[in-house]
Parts: C-alpha cells; sequence; structure tokens
C-alpha cells in the first residue's frame, strides 16, 4: 500500500469509527438529539433509524477509503481532505436526516419549566484532588534551576511525527520555565471552568464523572509538560510523550461513553423547543449557565445566559494570552 495512503486509511478508521458510534454517545433519555422514554431505543423505530444511520456511514467509509487510495499517489492533498471530512459530513447528513424523520415516530415531550439550580454554595469536595498537579510543573521548575549549567544554550522542544526536532529553544528563562508556566496556566483554566461548570449548573451523577475527567486532563497536562520541560537534561526519548497523547484521548473517549451509555446515567429535564438541531440550547428563562448535551458526553453552555458568554470568552481569551505568552518566551 502507498506510504501516503496508509495514514490516511487509518485516519478515515479512526473518524468512521466516532461517527458510527456517535448515535450512541449519549444517556438514554436521548435519541438523536430528541427526548425519549428510557425504553425507547429498543423500540423498532429506533433500531430502523440506528440501522439506515449506520449504513450511510458505512457506505460513506467504504467509498472515501477507495477515493483515497486512488487519489493519495495523484493528489494527497485532496486525499488528505476526503479521509477525515468524507465520514464526518455524511453521519451529519445522516445524523440529522434521522433525528428529523424520528419527530414523527416520538410523541411530542411536553413543555417544562427548568429546574432550579441546587444549592453549591459550600465547598467543593473535589477541590482538594485537583490542586497536587501544579505541584509537577513547579517541582520541574525547580529541579531545571538547580542544575541550570546541565542544560544546553540550545535545546529541541518540538518533534515531528518522525521523530526530528523541528521546534529549538535557547537557554533562557522564557526558554526553560515558559512551557512550565504555560502548562500551568491552562491547568488553571481548566480548573477555573471545572468550577464554574460545578456552580452553574444542575448537580447530576455526569457531574461527577465530567468534574474527574477535567482533574485527569490537569494530572495528564501537569505530567507531561514536566516531562517534556525535562528533556534537556534527561536522556528520554521525546517519542515517549508524544505517543501518551493519543493513549490518554482513547481512554478518556472509552470512559466517556461508558459513562455516557450507564443506565443509570440520568437524563437533565429541559424544554426541546430551546434546542437547536439538538446541540446549541437557548434558554433565557433557565437559571443554569451549564445543561447536560444531548448529542455526546458532558455540559455545554446554556446561550441564553449571559454569563455564558463572559466564561466562553474569558477561556478563550485566556487560552489566546497563553498561547502569545509562550511564542514570546520561546524567542
Amino acid at each position: 500500500m502507498d506510504d501516503v495512503a496508509f495514514p490516511l486509511l487509518l485516519e478515515l478508521v479512526v473518524m468512521g469509527a466516532v461517527m458510527l458510534l456517535l448515535p450512541h454517545f449519549s444517556p438514554r433519555g436521548y435519541c438523536f438529539g430528541i427526548t425519549v422514554p428510557p425504553e425507547f431505543r429498543a423500540t423498532d423505530a429506533a433500531r430502523a433509524a440506528l440501522r439506515r444511520y449506520h449504513w450511510h456511514v458505512a457506505l460513506s467509509i467504504g467509498l472515501a477509503a477507495l477515493a483515497v487510495i486512488y487519489l493519495a499517489p495523484r493528489s494527497p492533498a485532496l486525499a488528505g481532505a476526503i479521509a477525515p471530512l468524507a465520514p464526518l459530513l455524511a453521519g451529519m447528513v445522516a445524523f440529522f436526516r434521522e433525528r428529523s424523520n424520528l419527530h414523527a415516530a416520538v410523541q411530542a415531550a411536553p413543555s417544562v419549566t427548568p429546574l432550579p439550580l441546587g444549592n453549591a454554595r459550600h465547598f467543593p469536595p473535589w477541590l482538594g484532588w485537583a490542586l497536587p498537579p501544579f505541584a509537577f510543573p513547579l517541582a520541574t521548575a525547580l529541579y531545571l534551576h538547580a542544575h541550570w549549567d546541565q542544560i544546553p544554550d540550545r535545546f529541541p522542544i518540538h518533534w515531528g511525527a518522525s521523530g526530528q526536532p523541528n521546534g529549538w529553544a535557547h537557554r533562557t528563562a522564557g526558554g526553560v520555565y515558559g512551557p512550565l508556566l504555560f502548562a500551568a496556566g491552562l491547568m488553571l483554566l481548566m480548573l477555573l471552568l471545572g468550577l464554574a461548570m460545578y456552580y452553574g449548573s444542575r448537580h447530576s451523577p455526569q457531574m461527577l464523572s465530567v468534574l474527574k475527567i477535567l482533574i485527569g486532563v490537569t494530572y495528564f497536562l501537569g505530567l507531561l509538560f514536566s516531562g517534556i520541560g525535562l528533556l534537556p537534561v534527561l536522556t528520554i526519548s521525546p517519542m515517549v510523550f508524544v505517543a501518551l497523547v493519543p493513549v490518554f484521548v482513547v481512554a478518556l473517549l472509552v470512559y466517556s461513553f461508558k459513562c455516557a451509555t450507564d443506565p443509570a446515567m440520568t437524563t437533565e429535564t429541559t424544554p426541546d423547543e430551546c434546542w437547536t438541531l439538538g446541540s446549541v440550547y437557548y434558554n433565557p428563562r433557565d437559571p443554569a449557565i451549564f445543561v447536560q448535551k444531548r448529542i455526546g458526553f458532558g455540559y455545554t453552555f446554556n446561550f441564553g445566559h449571559r454569563l455564558s458568554w463572559v466564561i466562553l470568552g474569558g477561556f478563550f481569551a485566556g487560552v489566546a494570552g497563553l498561547i502569545v505568552f509562550l511564542v514570546v518566551a520561546l524567542k
């Protein structure tokens, strides 16, 4: 098989698998983003919708694979676009087509009044587990400071898929400590997002699972950037850390899918008419800033709440500021 085609086919298979699982990636109270009784997925209408969806996506994967094999040696750029986009677009079309079809098979859910937020003014019990990862970059910075003379004047900080370095930094305060400060800032943003979600949503079993994921991400970021920060003074292949990223992502997806499909996972009651395409929620009357997703696992913003725009804007501004800081620090 062509060396260009193989990684593209692998990308196609991964994206195709994600789209095939998409309708199953939500609590039992939702089906294609529509509120349904918990037992609805066992009905003939739900099974027929899932069967049509799977055939549509599978056919798109097969046709895209043939196109990638044919185009890879002739037009790598076009083949590279087809590999991820074909199953994604086909899956989206099939998903919303079946969503529309199910409206005729599912009795419309009565309009509901969103429940008030619970009393979450107490100290979050999970916060103690979210603080230890900040010690990782701090300990790494102290170690690098103590071994400053062992750091080369110029050392790699970025590597390509082949493992060859393609980005470099110098032995300056910014070059050595900049990535660690970037990691600490990113972890802080994740923690603040978790706190906003905790105080701005109705608590449910899913909230605990989502907070576990956020805390797990902070641990991973702390360990990953600390390990990378130590590379100038340790003889460790950078590919070890490169390989850890997809392993961690797959573990998160598996855990999220397990939680989303757990029969004990409750479904949050929100008005169907306030959802656009099952994924965008706008309800100015709902006091919640975050509500349970209907497609996928986790929480999404209530875009009808003013604070949601403040939090979303602050988060992206923080990420942008950290990126600018890192670019300047590494110059």
